[in-house]
C-alpha cells in the first residue's frame, strides 16, 4: 500500500471482483429477506455529513488554495511542527487572517486556516483562489456520497496523456490502436454500460442521486458534469486544454519533461477516479478522454465504469436484538445445492436441511445456542431450526471490551471469524454490517495477508488515498484464474474512499472493486461497502474539517475512535 504524506505503507488491500445475488424467499425466522432493504432509521446527528459544499470561492472572507497534490497543514507556523493533516490539490479553505503568522522557513508566509493549523504559501499553496492550477483541479471529492468520484477500471494498457493528443500522437503512443478502436466501435459502448450502485441508494445520511447511474450518458459515467448539452454528455474543454497545448505544469508524481505528451502508462485492472470527461474532437479522432484527480487524461475507450456495491449495513438501535446473523454465503447459479445456506431441523440425532435456500445477506434472529454435529457447528434460530455456523456472520456483544464501553464513548468492534463490524456508543450497538478482512484469516499478519488483531485507535483519516502492492511474479489473477507473468502482479487502486488507518498500514476503507462483503478478501485491511464507508467515516473521530483531505488524530484534535479487532 502506498501511504500519502504521513506513513510508509506496510500492507495492501484488494483486487477487483464481483458477486451475483441469490434469489429466494424468507422463512419466518428471518428478520428481513434483504438486509439492504431494511428500514434504516440512522441516528443522523452522529453522522456529520451535510449537503454538498457550495463553491468556496464565492464565500466571503480571505481564503487560500492548494496547488500541489499534497499540501501539509502544520500545527504551528513552522515546518518543524507536527502535521495536523493535508489539503488536496484544488481545495479552497478559509483563512483566519489577511496577514501571515510567520515567514520563517516559508517565503510566502504561514497562514492560519479554518478551523485550525497553518499552511505555507508558495509552491504548494496560493492566496489566489483563481490560480490556473486551482481552477483546473476545482472538482473536489464529494464527501456526501458513498463514491466521492466517478470510478472506472482499465480494460487495456493506456497512456496517461498530459493534453488532448492528436490522431498521430495516439498511434505512436498506443500499441495496436487501430485494432483496439475497431473492436470498440463494435462493442465498446455496450461494455461501458453499468447498473445502479452505491450512489443510487436512498438512505437518510446522503442525498439521493438523480439521475440514476443506469440513466447517465456515456461521458457522465466517467466524471462529466450532469446536464451538458453534448449528446454524450462531454464537458467543454477548459482553457488550460482548449488550445491543444497544456498551459499548466504536470502535477502528477510521475515527472516528465515539459514537452512530453504523456506521463506514464496505466496497466490493466487499475482503478481510476475521474473528475471530468472531454471529447477530443475531429483532431483526436472523436475519442473521449477522462480527467483523473491528478490532472492526467486517459482514453475512455480503454475504461469500464464501476458503480460500486449497493450493499450497506443496518441500524440496530431499535428492535433487532443481539445476537443475530447475516447470511453471508451466496448460493451460486448452477450449484448442486450442497454449499447453499439453508435452515436445518432436528430429526433424531441428526440435523437435516429443509426449505428453500436462505437469501444472501438476509438476517436471522438467534438464540445464542450452538450445536455441534460431527465436525460441523450449527446456530439455533429463534422460532425453531438451525443454520450452519459457516454460512452466517454473527453480530454479538464481544467478551473483551475496551474502556470506551464503560465510558459511554464510541468504539468499533470487528470480528474476523464472523466478518462483521459493529459501531457501539458505550454499551449500546448502533450500526452493524458485513465486511471483508484479510484473506488469510487468523494467520500471523506479519507474514501473511491477515488483518492485525488487538485494541487500536483511528490514527489518521483520508477522504481518499491510493493503494497498491509490490510486483509479485507467479501471483494468480482472481479476475482471470490464471498465473500472471513476471511484472504483472499486484494492483493499483487510486482514490480509494474513506480510508481510516488504525495500525501501521492497516485501515478501514471502501472497496469499490468487489461485492463479496462477508467473505475474507483483502490483503490485510478491512474492506467496507461504499455506503458503510461513508457512514463510518462520518461517525468516527476526529472529524475531517471542511475542505481538508486528511486529518490526524490527537494533534489539536480529539483522539481517534477506538477499534477492537479480534477473532
Amino acid at each position: 500500500m502506498r501511504r500519502t504524506l504521513l506513513l510508509l505503507g506496510l500492507v495492501a488491500c484488494g483486487h477487483k471482483a464481483s458477486a451475483d445475488g441469490a434469489d429466494g424467499s424468507s422463512p419466518s425466522a428471518i428478520a428481513s429477506s434483504s438486509a439492504s432493504s431494511l428500514p434504516t432509521d440512522v441516528a443522523t446527528p452522529t453522522v456529520k455529513v451535510g449537503p454538498p459544499r457550495k463553491d468556496p470561492r464565492a464565500e466571503p472572507g480571505p481564503k487560500l488554495a492548494a496547488i500541489a497534490l499534497e499540501v501539509p497543514v502544520w500545527e504551528k507556523a513552522s515546518r518543524g511542527s507536527r502535521k495536523m493533516g493535508m489539503l488536496h490539490i484544488g481545495a479552497v479553505v478559509k483563512r483566519k487572517s489577511e496577514t501571515p503568522a510567520s515567514k520563517e522557513g516559508c517565503a510566502g508566509g504561514f497562514y492560519e486556516i479554518e478551523p485550525r493549523g497553518f499552511v505555507c504559501v508558495g509552491e504548494e499553496a496560493t492566496l489566489d483562489v483563481n490560480h490556473p492550477i486551482a481552477l483546473a483541479a476545482k472538482v473536489q471529492p464529494d464527501l456526501t456520497k458513498p463514491l466521492p468520484y466517478r470510478y472506472a477500471f482499465v480494460r487495456a494498457v493506456a497512456p496517461q496523456y498530459l493534453r488532448i493528443p492528436n490522431k498521430a500522437e495516439q498511434e505512436k503512443s498506443e500499441f495496436k490502436l487501430k485494432e483496439h478502436l475497431e473492436v470498440f466501435a463494435k462493442t465498446g459502448r455496450d461494455l461501458a454500460k453499468t447498473s445502479n450502485g452505491a450512489n443510487d441508494l436512498s438512505l437518510p445520511y446522503f442525498p439521493t442521486q438523480s439521475p440514476k447511474t443506469s440513466e447517465l450518458r456515456y461521458a457522465e459515467l466517467f466524471g462529466a458534469s450532469l446536464g451538458n448539452s453534448d449528446k454524450d454528455g462531454y464537458d467543454v474543454l477548459p482553457p488550460w486544454l482548449a488550445s491543444g497545448k497544456r498551459t499548466i505544469p504536470n502535477v502528477a508524481t510521475f515527472k516528465v519533461p515539459p514537452a512530453s505528451i504523456f506521463a506514464d502508462r496505466v496497466r490493466r485492472h487499475t482503478g481510476l477516479a475521474f473528475v471530468a470527461a472531454y471529447s477530443g474532437g475531429p483532431g483526436a479522432d472523436e475519442r473521449g478522454f477522462g480527467l483523473t484527480s491528478d490532472l492526467r487524461l486517459v482514453p475512455l475507450t480503454k475504461m469500464k465504469p464501476e458503480s460500486g456495491s449497493p450493499w450497506h449495513g443496518i441500524d440496530v438501535t431499535g428492535d433487532l436484538p443481539l445476537p443475530f446473523a447475516f447470511v453471508r454465503v451466496d448460493c451460486k447459479k448452477g450449484s448442486d445445492g450442497s454449499a447453499c445456506p439453508k435452515m436445518y431441523v432436528e430429526r433424531g440425532d441428526k440435523l437435516e436441511a429443509e426449505g428453500k435456500t436462505l437469501p444472501f445477506r438476509s438476517t436471522l434472529l438467534l438464540t445464542g445456542k450452538v450445536k455441534k454435529v460431527g465436525e460441523a457447528r450449527y446456530r439455533e434460530v429463534k422460532g425453531g431450526g438451525y443454520v450452519r455456523a459457516k454460512d452466517v456472520g454473527v453480530v454479538y456483544e464481544p467478551d473483551e471490551k475496551p474502556g470506551a464501553f464503560k465510558r459511554n464513548e464510541k468504539w468499533i468492534d470487528v470480528s474476523i471469524e464472523q466478518q462483521t463490524l459493529t459501531l457501539w456508543e458505550g454499551s449500546k450497538p448502533v450500526w452493524t454490517t458485513l465486511v471483508s478482512t484479510g484473506q488469510d484469516g487468523m494467520k500471523d499478519p506479519t507474514t501473511s495477508k491477515a488483518t492485525v488483531r488487538g485494541m487500536f485507535r483511528i490514527r489518521d483519516k483520508h477522504a481518499t488515498n491510493t493503494m497498491d502492492s509490490n510486483e509479485k511474479s507467479g501471483e494468480r489473477s482472481e479476475e482471470e484464474g490464471k498465473t500472471l507473468r513476471r511484472g504483472a502482479g499486484g494492483f493499483e487502486l487510486r482514490d480509494v474512499p474513506y480510508v481510516q488507518y488504525f495500525e501501521a498500514g492497516y485501515a478501514l476503507h471502501v472497496a469499490y472493486w468487489h461485492d463479496v462483503f462477508g467473505t475474507p478478501r483483502s490483503h490485510g485491511c478491512i474492506n467496507l461497502s461504499p455506503a458503510d464507508g461513508l457512514k463510518i467515516f462520518g461517525w468516527t473521530e476526529p472529524q475531517l474539517p471542511e475542505g481538508w483531505h486528511v486529518i490526524n488524530a490527537g494533534i489539536g484534535t480529539p483522539d481517534g475512535t477506538v477499534i477492537s479487532v479480534h477473532r
